[in-house]
């Protein structure tokens, strides 16, 4: 005969559970009989309470967490500067004409709606568009009218480098009129270069690099931006005490900026302010883009003329930038020049 089930009994955490196995044993006679079976305990003991124990089952260990790191921003996306600052624009007619700070659109709008246009006065008024950049400096670029010592941020990840041309205005030194250059240039007045000597470029601006691209931020104010460069940073023999005003007093030829410091950026990084300083025409941020290993430059806005284009939209606005930089510790470093 078939002998009934051996049960075997076995405790996961606070449970006592009872399995069934089957089991035959061999009588005298041939016959199979059942070797005992207990049964006394019931299917499922619960152990009773005792403090500090609980019925519930202890729980599981929860994942491990770890950290990841941000994904490299290395497409240069988005403005430089507070996208809803509004700009500084330039008012009257030619041969009178000046520039009123706060009284433009915002950067954003005048990027999207206006340097885009077909009217060259109205694309031109808060600062030069792409277009105009070609004709007079021969590659793409954007500029914004914005008060000297406006903040501005990198718009991509890389290594950023703070390159001086000259600390002075290029316009000033030579004693040049800047009103011609003001927004639309006035071609009968104001010819491509009208300066007796080296033309002064970027003056003190800041280039960010990364294996894809590379971004200039041009004509900014000296002291206000070396304060925001790590000490260890410098090349020898500079530092924030050097004497810039009277290494740099004059400007150079375009191609002959001299590199001064050199540390890593993430887009969004504070990385300078704005100023007046090389060859330009009023306060402003030059901003341009190209790809590494190119000399060619992209058309940071939307403009029809240019095929690689649109590189200020793409991502949400920055956060809350502060309005104004700190105050200048040398207050005449010639990058704070304003044209009115």
């Amino acid at each position: 005969m078939r002998c009934p089930a051996r049960f075997n009994w076995c405790r996961i955490g606070a449970l006592t559970v009872v399995s069934a196995s089957l089991t035959l044993a061999a009588c005298s006679d041939g016959a199979t009989v059942p070797l005992s079976v207990t049964t006394s305990p019931s299917a499922t003991t619960m152990p009773a309470p005792t403090p500090g124990n609980s019925l519930r089952p202890e729980p599981s260990p929860g994942p491990t967490l770890t950290s990841v790191a941000p994904a490299p921003a290395l497409e240069p996306l988005g403005y430089p500067l507070d996208a809803d600052l509004l700009t500084s624009r330039v008012t009257g007619q030619a041969g009178e004409r000046r520039l009123v700070h706060g009284i433009g659109p915002s950067v954003r709008q005048y990027s999207r709606r206006d340097q885009p246009g077909a009217d060259p006065d109205t694309a031109n008024a808060s600062g030069w568009n792409c277009r105009t950049h070609q004709e007079y400096e021969g590659q793409p670029a954007v500029d914004w009218y914005v008060p000297p010592s406006t903040p501005l941020r990198a718009t991509m990840d890389g290594t950023a480098t703070l390159y001086i041309n000259t600390v002075v205005n290029t316009f000033d030194f030579y004693g040049v009129p800047r009103e011609p250059y003001l927004g639309n240039p006035d071609r009968a007045r104001a010819p491509v270069n009208p300066f007796p000597g080296p033309g002064g470029g970027m003056g003190v601006y800041v280039a960010v690099a990364n294996e894809g691209f590379v971004t200039h931020y041009g004509h900014l104010h000296l002291s206000q931006t070396l304060g925001l460069v790590p000490a260890e940073a410098f090349l020898s023999p500079y530092s924030v005490a050097y004497d810039y005003a009277e290494a740099f007093a004059e400007p150079r030829p375009f191609s002959s900026s001299i590199e001064i410091a050199s540390w890593e950026v993430r887009r969004a990084d504070l990385i300078g302010y704005t100023g007046d300083s090389g060859y330009s025409e009023a306060p402003h941020l030059h901003y341009e883009v190209r790809r590494a290993g190119t000399a060619a430059k992209l058309c940071p806005t939307g403009e029809a003329a240019f095929s690689d284009g649109g590189w200020l939209e793409g991502i949400p606005p920055w956060g809350t930038l502060p309005e104004r930089g700190p105050s200048p510790s040398s207050p005449d470093d010639g990058s704070s020049s304003a044209a009115r």
